[in-house]
């Protein structure tokens, strides 16, 4: 089996230069129960600061693609898709903000179940063939694999992981209602037209900074409203950095080489 390496003619998708990383910790928790606004979701530190979906709208089957930031190019994340498929991009994107909604409304568990038309309804999809679309969706993003090295922020270690880090998002395990031996989960769904369900488990590092100081807080509604992956990261990385400012001074290029 051949390796074909192809290297972007955008600079700033190969190599990003990034200063020197500086953790600052602030006890900013706010018991859940007082927010009045319950759109409000977390989302992980390394989802919102790295390129975890791809803005790629040319992605192509079987692509491997690895990001690197720092000239010396040990500092990177590699995204691999399952055999025969894309990375995540757009879709998967909306879908994870959707989870993070839903994770929220059943109380933060690290494994729970979902149907598709708990998705379509977060998401407002219009296409009758949702199910489809929710079903690659979540096998793309349960089976594609993320290496961090040097990238990889830890709530639980308080700062950035120096070694080679290879994990999933999540697990997912496909339930088929009407099956004898799954019949324990069909008390778990109201509307008797659902024949399939999902039942996800969320790998132990992203589940980590969910639960624990390896998130921020975002208006999922919001989210889910804008229409571009780019704008939407953009929006991420300047509510990051303005926190409780009312304006921000940057670089553009700055944003630019983290969309």
């Amino acid at each position: 089996m051949s390796k074909k390496i192809v290297k972007s003619s955008v600079w700033w998708e190969e190599t990003i230069d990034t200063p020197e990383a500086e953790i600052v910790e602030e006890n900013i928790y706010v018991d859940e129960k007082f927010i009045k606004n319950k759109s409000l979701i977390r989302m992980d530190l390394n989802l919102i600061q790295f390129p975890i979906f791809s803005k790629n709208t040319k992605r192509k089957v079987n692509q491997t693609v690895t990001y690197f930031f720092n000239k010396n190019r040990d500092t990177y994340i590699t995204v691999t898709p399952q055999a025969g498929d894309y990375i995540p991009g757009e879709t998967e994107e909306k879908i994870f903000i959707a989870l993070m909604q839903i994770m929220k409304e059943k109380g933060m568990p690290k494994k729970f179940v979902i149907s598709a038309l708990e998705l379509k309804n977060k998401i407002n999809f219009t296409t009758t063939k949702y199910n489809s679309v929710v079903e690659k969706a979540l096998s793309r993003l349960a089976s594609t694999t993320y290496v961090f090295k040097n990238t990889l922020y830890s709530s639980e270690h308080k700062g950035i992981l120096g070694e080679k880090i290879e994990t999933s998002i999540f697990n997912i395990k496909t339930i088929t209602l009407s099956k004898k031996e799954n019949k324990k989960y069909r008390n778990l769904v109201e509307d008797k037209r659902i024949k399939v369900i999902y039942e996800l488990e969320f790998s132990d590092h992203f589940y980590r900074n969910i639960i624990k100081k390896g998130y921020l807080v975002y208006d999922g509604d919001i989210l889910l409203e804008i229409e571009s992956s780019t704008a939407r990261t953009i929006y991420m990385l300047i509510e990051k950095i303005r926190f409780q400012k009312l304006y921000l001074k940057i670089d553009t290029l700055f944003l630019i080489k983290r969309k």
